[in-house]
């Protein structure tokens, strides 16, 4: 690690380190409000608007953060499991002939409760309970789960399906995918640029898409300057079935927020306090609660941030807290939010492929921690098929059942390490002595 996590770098290297902790938490969560934004039928003036309201948000929830929450360089982001509930309750809604603002209003509601669950929760100290839970065996899952699902829409977006509109592969924007993955890798093996390779592949990567005409042109802002408001999608409307399954996602994001600490420990060279997870648990509240009061798709600590320090050996706080309040003024200036919306999505994917294979690593090196006897193989064997097998049912397989079932049985990743838990905590329960004297060991 060149630069802890108290350490304070040169002014220089603090304001590179910034700017790519910015460009990372936009490439990373710009997706989200385009393709919520198509998907309900919003208008281009809309979908700015949503653009805005995430990158402020973003950026005031991990700035809560890292300053009074877990304490750790971790940018909050629009959770997987939310969109991808976003996404199939639009599917459902229009089916039954609910109107897709009707549908977001009802998820302003639930992500206000749910954000609420996360404050008793953190409040109470169980959070830092729930990390007993997570031993490496149902971490190590969770991470290698993690890369898998992301694996598909990262080669696929490197390959230039879904860019610009494409449903094929793109032989152009793959080779040069392919060329912006060398110079990082190139870069990280350099002492002086190795902190700055995701964010040279980037601006290397846009800059010459620009020369080859592949870039869109930035749409412009009718305004200078924008208050983020309230409810975007209108008046919190109450709805049973919406309302349930937030506050269901809400129980299962909290696995999400133990092991994203757990990782960034490891990432960082630390060990995690029970105050962290719990501080942690009350601020995910908090950014539950504003993303409900904004109408944006409900944020929790993103673990990609683990892999971006693993990459980058820059852990220093510092960085990251200019970064956090670089991304709330781009929430601020809609022209600054419109250009960075510009930023092919290709070279996004390519310039972080590297980071993404750190989430795998992670998990394989808990599983390697682990003494690979008939047991270990069961949980972890078992975990891991039926996560990744479920990855491939299509998701039309599941628009017969009910909308909560689908969720909860639909995602490899959840159902994975659902399937850990109850084997490794349940089923093949170790004997109280084994845990203890394992704890002991870990200490």
């Amino acid at each position: 690690m060149r630069y802890g996590i108290y350490d304070k770098p040169p002014m220089g290297t603090t304001l590179l380190s910034a700017l790519q902790w910015m460009i990372v938490t936009v490439s990373s969560s710009v997706a989200v409000p385009l393709m919520i934004g198509d998907i309900y039928g919003l208008q281009p003036d809309e979908i700015g608007k949503l653009m805005q309201q995430t990158m402020f948000y973003i950026g005031l929830a991990s700035f809560l953060q890292i300053w009074m929450g877990h304490r750790y360089p971790m940018m909050e982001g629009p959770a997987g499991l939310w969109w991808g509930i976003f996404i199939i309750l639009a599917q459902i809604g229009t089916s039954v002939g609910l109107h897709p603002q009707e549908i977001g209003q009802s998820f302003q509601l639930g992500l206000i409760i749910a954000g609420i669950l996360f404050l008793i929760f953190g409040g109470l100290g169980w959070v830092g309970k729930l990390q007993k839970w997570f031993t490496p065996i149902v971490s190590g899952t969770y991470m290698i789960l993690l890369a898998i699902s992301l694996c598909s829409n990262i080669l696929t977006g490197m390959m230039g399906i879904g860019f610009q509109h494409s449903h094929e592969v793109q032989p152009g924007v793959a080779i040069t995918s392919v060329g912006i993955v060398a110079l990082v890798i190139w870069l990280t093996r350099l002492e002086r640029f190795s902190s700055f390779a995701v964010l040279f592949g980037m601006v290397a990567g846009w800059l010459l898409y620009a020369v080859m005409g592949w870039t869109e042109p930035v749409r412009p802002s009718h305004q200078v300057f924008e208050w983020p408001s309230l409810f975007f999608w209108g008046a919190p409307r109450w709805d049973w079935g919406i309302v349930l399954t937030s506050v269901l996602t809400g129980f299962v994001l909290l696995t999400n927020l133990v092991t994203s600490i757990v990782v960034m420990g490891k990432a960082t060279e630390t060990e995690p306090t029970e105050k962290q997870y719990n501080r942690g648990g009350v601020f995910t509240g908090v950014s539950h609660i504003l993303s409900g009061l904004a109408g944006v798709v409900g944020m929790i600590p993103l673990s990609l941030a683990a892999a971006v320090i693993q990459t980058t050996r820059m852990a220093s706080r510092l960085p990251f807290l200019l970064a956090m309040v670089g991304i709330m003024i781009i929430g601020l200036f809609p022209a600054i939010s419109h250009f960075l919306a510009a930023l092919p999505t290709p070279v996004a994917y390519a310039a972080m492929f590297i980071t993404y294979t750190k989430l795998i690593g992670f998990g394989l090196k808990d599983y390697v921690s682990l003494k690979m006897d008939e047991r270990t193989i069961t949980v972890g064997g078992s975990s891991l098929l039926v996560g990744i097998g479920i990855m491939f049912v299509p998701a039309s397989a599941w628009q017969q059942m009910p909308p909560m079932i689908s969720f909860l049985f639909g995602n490899g990743l959840l159902l994975g390490v659902l399937v850990c838990l109850v084997l490794e905590h349940i089923v093949f329960r170790k004997p109280k002595e084994s845990n203890e004297q394992k704890d002991g060991q870990a200490a």
